[in-house]
């Protein structure tokens, strides 16, 4: 059934001007409305899905629901009707680009733009998930760009509340799920399950892949192989493809794009946080706060008092640890130095007869590799330098137990240096380790919450780390781990007096 031409023709409230996009769904068109002489784009329906009551009810009724959010980074929907049989939403023009327009004639985007374009992208979305709206089609073609500079992502006229008892379901040839929508559905989605707002979150992860990038993870001839791939097939790492951006943000976006929910960012503003610390980390542009919306909203202007509490939780920890180690019996600093004694006298041995150039200095150009990882950390206890640490972790990549062991060594040297920039990465991965690896995720996190307090005015953000070192439940004995939350700590205590 070919489509009715609406151009230069008058309809209801709107002279339609010209047609300016088509898809599965709708034809859209710029017009002006003359009771507010305002220009719109009109989305005008289909005929063929304008038949089905059902949908169209739906349709209406969460347009009209979208209509009610009101965001910088959000098309503003300003009417949902029906004129002469045909339906339509009207909603704010964007004169620009999308996304896609600017990865097609750019190539891919530079590390700090795409940053831009997630705080607001992840901003919009977490308005939407507060009114329980899943946009379900983030893709780049839904994300304008306008010629102010400005970011907003469109058509969340086809969105759909958030419904935990209703699958969605999955017809690769129904409207709307043509190839381009695949390339960028969350695995939830490809499989019929219910969807909650980490889904849209997915969607972007990917999308923001595809602009670092220059093409999507993953690509098929037919929609199911595509969606087969999302449920199954991890992305190559974004730090093999580009490594010139920033390793935090490659995380980032790995993090969105995790195969399951549970494993992505909890919600947007989690998004967001981990933005900010890269941006003061890595773009430090003075007029950042002017150009994103929401910028303050992480820089409260006082310390919510239950973050505050689980910090002095963790100082009483800290101190119970001490007192306990003070009562330890006697024995023990006996047995300690009876071990020191006799372990140092086998290691001079045998560091004296069998290992006599083990220790040499490296050569101008660079250090030495062992024959085996023992003989390389040995080595970088020598040198106890940068070059030393990583010596271990370079020459040793499979050998997990002492990476993390030169990873620590690494932390130490960078922080008693005052370097937030160094450990950041290391920060960032052992952050995110799971449970199971309680005192590295700690030390990741302990970490973190340091990182933040020397860069940022964010003593919320700071506190949020360290609450999450205390459910941990650690016996906060490593020494390290206790000169990290120490140091963020006397930083909450400052604001805190300071009355921030």
């Amino acid at each position: 059934m070919q489509e009715l031409d609406l151009t230069n023709k008058e309809f209801g409230d709107y002279n339609v001007l010209r047609r300016i996009g088509s898809g599965a769904m709708a034809e859209v068109y710029l017009a002006e409305q003359r009771s507010l002489g305002r220009r719109v784009a009109l989305k005008i329906l289909k005929s063929e899905l304008a038949h089905d009551e059902s949908y169209v009810k739906r349709f209406v009724r969460e347009a009209r629901a979208v209509a009610q959010l009101s965001h910088p980074n959000l098309v503003q929907v300003y009417q949902a009707d029906c004129v002469d049989g045909l339906w339509f939403i009207a909603q704010e023009y964007v004169q620009g680009q999308t996304l896609q327009d600017l990865i097609r004639r750019g190539g891919p985007l530079s590390a700090e733009k795409m940053a831009e374009i997630l705080w607001c992208a992840a901003s919009a979305l977490d308005k939407a998930a507060q009114a329980e709206i899943i946009h379900r089609d983030i893709k780049p073609d839904n994300i304008l760009l306008s010629d102010d500079g400005d970011v907003k992502i469109a058509d969340f006229g086809l969105a759909r509340f958030s419904d935990p008892t209703e699958a969605t379901n999955l017809a690769l040839t129904q409207a709307g799920m043509t190839l381009g929508t695949p390339l960028y559905m969350s695995p939830e989605q490809a499989q019929g399950k219910p969807l909650d707002h980490r889904s849209d979150m997915y969607s972007l992860g990917i999308t923001a892949y595809h602009a670092l990038t220059g093409q999507p993870p993953f690509r098929g001839e037919t929609a199911l192989a595509v969606a087969i791939q999302h449920v199954n097939k991890p992305p190559e790492t974004l730090e093999r493809q580009r490594p010139d951006i920033p390793a935090p943000l490659a995380r980032i976006v790995h993090r969105m794009i995790e195969k399951q929910p549970e494993k992505r960012f909890a919600n947007f503003p989690d998004v967001q946080r981990e933005l900010r610390l890269l941006f003061s980390m890595y773009f430090r542009n003075g007029s950042v706060a002017e150009r994103l919306p929401d910028w303050s909203v992480f820089r409260l202007d006082k310390i919510d008092a239950s973050l505050l509490a689980n910090t002095e939780k963790l100082r009483g920890l800290m101190q119970t640890e001490n007192r306990l180690g003070r009562r330890r019996p006697l024995v023990y600093p006996f047995l300690v130095a009876f071990c020191v004694l006799f372990f140092g006298g086998v290691f001079g041995f045998w560091r004296t007869y069998t290992a006599a150039n083990l220790l040499r200095r490296p050569p101008p150009g660079g250090v030495i590799k062992r024959a085996t990882v023992a003989e390389q950390w040995v080595y970088a206890c020598e040198l106890k330098s940068i070059d030393g640490w990583n010596s271990v972790i370079e020459a040793f990549p499979s050998e997990e137990y002492w990476v993390r062991k030169a990873k620590r060594q690494l932390i130490r040297h960078y922080f008693q240096t005052g370097n937030t920039y160094g450990p950041l990465s290391i920060f960032y991965e052992f952050a995110e380790l799971s449970d199971a690896d309680a005192d590295d995720r700690a030390l990741g996190l302990a970490g973190l919450a340091w990182v933040v307090a020397e860069n940022q005015d964010n003593p919320n953000a700071v506190v949020g780390y360290l609450q999450q070192v205390v459910d941990l439940k650690s016996t906060y004995t490593d020494s390290l781990l206790l000169q990290l939350i120490d140091a963020a700590n006397r930083k909450i205590q400052q604001s805190k007096k300071e009355g921030r």
